[in-house]
């Protein structure tokens, strides 16, 4: 695939369970698309914390590599007065499955698998002229797979 334009081709999806470390059909088609109604996306992504390994032989520090963690990590909304079905499958507490598909929900396309839990829903507010969005915060509660494949 050459270089593409993420709007109108990707896709994110809320699982309610995926039980291997990529999801079934199944699993994909019981979850709540989150795509039409996406503004924006962040964290998401995984860093390390490399570990100093000083030794008395060289001036030099080398390192290892650490723990690994995500940053904080939330999904941004455009809201509407009469849809809760994102704030309903998203609500504090919830845990589940945030599936992102880089190239479209396409058969054989990678796709991301994030075990997490929602930390809460909540409203934005701006006197701007802009649309009304709200936000829903999220523990990454298992270490993703980032390397999945869209199944049939």
């Amino acid at each position: 695939m050459a270089r593409f334009f993420r709007r109108g081709v990707s896709a994110v999806k809320w699982l309610p369970a995926v039980a291997g470390t990529s999801p079934t059909r199944a699993e994909i088609n019981a979850g709540t698309v989150l795509t039409t109604d996406l503004a924006g996306m962040n964290g998401f992504k995984i860093s390390n914390s490399p570990i100093s390994t000083p030794d008395l032989s060289t001036t030099f520090t080398t390192q290892m590599d650490g723990p690994d963690e995500t940053d904080a990590s939330s999904l941004t909304f455009y809201d509407q007065d009469n849809a809760t079905t994102i704030r309903t499958a998203l609500a504090k507490g919830t845990a589940g499955y945030l599936v992102m598909f880089p190239y479209g929900d396409s058969v054989g396309k990678r796709c991301e698998v994030w075990g997490a839990k929602s930390t809460g829903v909540n409203d934005e507010w701006s006197l701007d002229a802009n649309a009304a969005r709200f936000e829903v915060g999220f523990a990454i509660t298992r270490l993703p797979a980032q390397n999945g494949t869209t199944p049939a």
